[in-house]
This record gives structure tokens, C-alpha cells and sequence, in this order.
């Protein structure tokens, strides 16, 4: 087990090294630069140099320098998270984008792969920004919003979300119609066949365990409400998209 001790030795080794070397840093301004895009959600401008070009101002995080890549992105993507989230991005959505892109990430093989990954985490981030702007919603249309996706699993109520948004009925249906232009209803329909569409393109759960999955009724309620949305069956859907996952 390493030592306090022995971690203040390396410190003090390493920062003789980099004396000797000259090393300097990455300047916080270029730092603070990328973040200011992806808290502003400018996210065309963002252009991440490549770590051929960063590799000599950057600390020794590793033994070598594909783990030590690794462990930069890592990081972003934890700063990248909670950036948006300080910015109005729903907490359910920073870390759920934060957990596929380290999936990804866990799946790298080089260098340019991981870069890749560093790259598409700004990006990607930004956008979740750059959304809010685009479609504004009061903070109770947003928190039905966020419920409905925790919970879209389960069977949702009317009665739940006015509670949770502690809203009468009525007043939230109108609301959430006004603001989304589409009933609470339906709005609950098709982000299940949202979820349902990954499920058949990625896994090969049956049609009637997603259908149970998502909280349907019945497989035959599932196929209709599915065609509703899709204009196509649950089965010809599958057969149209699936593709396996790395």
C-alpha cells in the first residue's frame, strides 16, 4: 500500500524533474477558454489540439502516455459534467452522457481513439447547453420532464407528476402542452418508444420482455401504441435496425 510519504517523494522528485526540464503547463487561459465554450454551448467552435501537441506541457499521470490520456479525459468528462449541470442541464442527462462516454472510452485501443472520446465529450456537452437555449421551459414543465425520464421504466400517472411538480392536474397538462407542444400523454408514449428503439437496435431482449420492461400493458398494446409513433411494427423494426453494440 503506498504511503503518504512515499507520495510526497514522488511529488518532490517529480517537481526536480520538471526544473530541470523547464516544464510548463497548459496556460489556465486556454483551459479556461474550452470551458467558457462548453458552459456557453458553443460547441461549433470547439477544436481540441491533438495530444502530440499537449504532451510536453502536461504532468507525468502515468507510466505511459496512453494511460496518462486517458486519465486527462477522465477528468474532463467529470468537469465537462458538472459544468452543464451548473449551467441548467438536468443532472439525469450530464451523467448518464458522462457514463457513455466512458464506456466509450473504456473501449479505446489508441491514441487517436481516446483523443476521439476527448474531443466528442466537449462537443457533446456544449450541445446539452446550447439545447436549454434553443427550447426554454419553466423549471416545472423541465422537473415533469426529468421525472418522466427517471421513471420511464415504471408506469407514470398524471396524479404523480402534479405532485411532483406540485401542480394541480389541470394546470400542468396545460402548461406541459403550451411548452412542449404535445399532450403529458403523449409525450410519455413516445419517449417509451424512444427507449423501446434502442432496446431492439442494441440488445436482443425479446419484444415482449421490452414490452413488460417499459411498463405496457400488453405486447399487442405495445405494437399498436409502437406503430403509432413508428409506422411500423415492433418485429419489422428490429429486423430494419438492429445492430450489434462493441
Amino acid at each position: 500500500m503506498i504511503t503518504e510519504q512515499q507520495l510526497e517523494s514522488f511529488l518532490d522528485l517529480n517537481r526536480l524533474q520538471q526544473s530541470e526540464t523547464q516544464f510548463q503547463r497548459i496556460p489556465l487561459e486556454a483551459e479556461s477558454n474550452l470551458f467558457n465554450k462548453v458552459r456557453q454551448g458553443d460547441y461549433k467552435n470547439i477544436q481540441l489540439s491533438a495530444f502530440s501537441k499537449m504532451e510536453n506541457n502536461l504532468g507525468r499521470m502515468a507510466i505511459d502516455k496512453k494511460t496518462g490520456y486517458i486519465y486527462l479525459t477522465v477528468s474532463a468528462i467529470a468537469l465537462f459534467s458538472r459544468t452543464v449541470i451548473d449551467r441548467g442541464v438536468s443532472p439525469d442527462e450530464a451523467f448518464d452522457l458522462s457514463d457513455a462516454l466512458l464506456y466509450a472510452l473504456s473501449r479505446c485501443n489508441t491514441i487517436e481513439e481516446i483523443h476521439n472520446i476527448y474531443q466528442l465529450s466537449a462537443v457533446m456537452f456544449a450541445k446539452r447547453v446550447a439545447g436549454l437555449h434553443e427550447t426554454p421551459h419553466s423549471y416545472q414543465v423541465e422537473q415533469a420532464c426529468n421525472y418522466i425520464g427517471r421513471n420511464i421504466f415504471q408506469k407514470i400517472t398524471l396524479k404523480e407528476l402534479a405532485d411532483y411538480t406540485e401542480l394541480t392536474e389541470t394546470y400542468l397538462c396545460h402548461l406541459f402542452a403550451k411548452e412542449m407542444g404535445i399532450s403529458i400523454h403523449n409525450y410519455i408514449q413516445r419517449e417509451k418508444v424512444t427507449v423501446a428503439c434502442n432496446l431492439l437496435e442494441h440488445t436482443t431482449r425479446s419484444i415482449s420482455e421490452i414490452s413488460t420492461y417499459l411498463g405496457f400493458q400488453s405486447q399487442s398494446n405495445f405494437a399498436v401504441i409502437f406503430r403509432k409513433w413508428k409506422q411500423m411494427t415492433p418485429s419489422q423494426y428490429r429486423k430494419k435496425m438492429y445492430r450489434e453494440v462493441y
